[in-house]
C-alpha cells in the first residue's frame, strides 16, 4: 500500500468522526484541509478515488449489519461522496497528464504506430470484420498519443479486449491486433501481461 492509499484508508475515519451531527460546510473543510498536504494533482486524485470507495464500502458494510432500516448512517456518508465527486470533477477540469519524458512518443512512433492502426483496419475489414464499433475503437487510439507508451497500451490492451469480451472479434483476432502493436515497441516499454 502506498502513502496515499494509506492517507486515504486512515481518514476516512476521521472525515466523518463525530458527537454531532456533520453538515455540508464542515465536510468540505475537513476535506480541503487534508487535500492541502497534497501538491500534486494527481495524488489528489488517487486519494480522493480511494477515499470514495472506501466511504461507499463503509455504507455497504453498514447496510449489511444495522438492525435499523433507514437509520440515517449513508445520509451523512453521501454528502462526503458529494463533495469527492465534485473535488474530482474540479481536478480533472485542470489537471493535464503528463508522461514521463521516456514514456513519450517521439513523432517518428507516433506516425508508424499511426500507419499501424491504418494496416490493421485495413487487414480487418478485408477479413470482413467491418463493425463500425470496432473500427472507432481502433480509430480513437489514435488520438491518445499523448498519455505515454504505457497508459497507451494499456488503453489499447482494454479497448481490444472489450471488443473481444463482446463477441465482436474472435480471440486470435484479438491477439493479433495486440502483437502487431506491440512488436513496433518490444524493446521500449514494458507491457502488463
Amino acid at each position: 500500500m502506498n502513502i496515499i492509499e494509506t492517507q486515504a484508508k486512515e481518514f476516512v475515519d476521521d472525515l466523518f468522526l463525530t458527537d454531532y451531527i456533520l453538515d455540508l460546510e464542515t465536510l468540505k473543510q475537513r476535506i480541503d484541509a487534508k487535500l492541502s498536504n497534497f501538491r500534486r494533482s494527481k495524488d489528489k486524485l488517487d486519494f480522493l478515488k480511494i477515499l470514495t470507495t472506501e466511504t461507499r464500502n463503509n455504507v455497504l458494510e453498514h447496510e449489511r449489519t444495522c438492525p435499523e432500516p433507514n437509520c440515517g448512517y449513508e445520509k451523512v456518508k453521501n454528502l462526503g461522496v458529494f463533495l469527492m465527486e465534485q473535488e474530482i470533477d474540479y481536478i480533472n477540469e485542470t489537471y493535464t497528464f503528463v508522461p514521463k519524458s521516456e514514456d513519450q512518443f517521439t513523432v517518428e512512433e507516433e506516425t508508424n504506430l499511426h500507419g499501424k492502426l491504418n494496416e490493421i483496419l485495413d487487414r480487418l475489414n478485408k477479413q470482413g470484420l467491418g463493425q463500425e464499433i470496432l473500427f472507432d475503437e481502433i480509430e480513437s487510439l489514435k488520438n491518445h498519443f499523448n498519455l505515454g507508451k504505457k497508459t497507451w497500451f494499456q488503453l489499447a490492451y482494454g479497448k481490444v479486449f472489450s471488443i473481444t469480451g463482446d463477441k465482436m472479434i474472435e480471440e486470435s483476432v484479438s491477439k493479433e491486433i495486440i502483437s502487431q502493436i506491440t512488436n513496433m515497441f518490444h524493446d521500449s516499454i514494458k507491457l502488463i501481461p
